[in-house]
């Protein structure tokens, strides 16, 4: 059978948030990143999973990719995803680098679990989009901005508390 999906970046039109660190530990930060999603996204441990983990003894570079999972309703999920990438010197106290790249999709499926429910379905089709148009759009955009934006925008501010990174400074036009 044959659903409807629709799929929306969070961040759109940016993609992702992208913060710099320089200084001691930055290792460190992946423990407190992978506690602050599973806070923030309210979820279990087995909604987040790790799907690429490396490190390189001979320099101390090391790159994670880690998810989380959650599902709001019968329709729609939030996956949301950082990317770690730097470099731990032998020395936690000595300065180095980290990049951390956040960024997340809102997905929803409707129908495909019978012929009367099949996307190829006319019939299905037509009613399918009187029910988004008019009820569950207005809910996905809450979603989009309560699920998505707004949480990853958290998580962003906790992270820079924790590396004490400062904001950009805001121009002021006189």
């Amino acid at each position: 059978m044959v659903t409807i999906k629709i799929e929306e970046d969070c961040l759109a039109p940016d993609m992702q948030i992208v913060l710099r660190y320089n200084g001691p530990n930055p290792y460190g930060a992946y423990n407190k990143i992978k506690k602050l999603m599973r806070e923030i996204w309210e979820v279990e441990s087995i909604a987040f999973w790790e799907r690429e983990f490396r490190w390189d003894a001979t320099d101390g570079s090391f790159l994670v990719k880690c998810y989380i999972s959650r599902g709001i309703d019968k329709y729609t999920k939030v996956l949301i995803e950082v990317f770690l990438q730097g470099v731990q010197p032998s020395d936690p106290n000595q300065p180095s680098n980290l990049e951390i790249r956040i960024g997340g999709f809102l997905t929803s499926n409707f129908g495909g679990s019978s012929i009367i429910d099949d996307a190829r379905n006319p019939f299905f089709r037509a009613l399918f989009w009187i029910y988004y148009k008019y009820f569950y759009q207005k809910q996905r955009n809450f979603y989009i901005k309560e699920w998505c934006y707004n949480r990853i925008q958290k998580l962003k501010t906790e992270i820079q508390k924790y590396l004490n990174i400062l904001p950009p400074q805001e121009k002021v036009i006189s």
